[in-house]
């Protein structure tokens, strides 16, 4: 698999909701993504859902978030692989 072609970690939300708010306008806007639970968090009773793109699609996700903010303080922001 190229690098290009890894799934990241774009944004970490608690609410789930606003995750997938993020991951239908990234949609709408032509980048695939996904949501995923973060399963220690669950256990902790402090649930974090990720939002999920593929690394060639960074720069046009950040952009498009730029354009569309959602009113949410995200848990964290990272790039990072799940």
């Amino acid at each position: 698999m190229e690098k290009n072609d890894e799934i990241v970690v774009f944004r970490k939300y608690y609410d789930p909701v606003n995750a997938n708010i993020v991951k239908g306008v990234l949609e709408s806007n032509g980048v695939i993504a996904g949501v995923t639970g973060d399963s220690i968090a669950n256990a902790l009773m402090m649930t974090r859902y990720s939002v999920m793109v593929f690394r060639r699609d960074l720069q046009r996700a950040e952009e498009i978030m730029q354009a569309n903010p959602v009113e949410d303080i995200p848990a964290d922001q990272t790039h990072e692989k799940p």
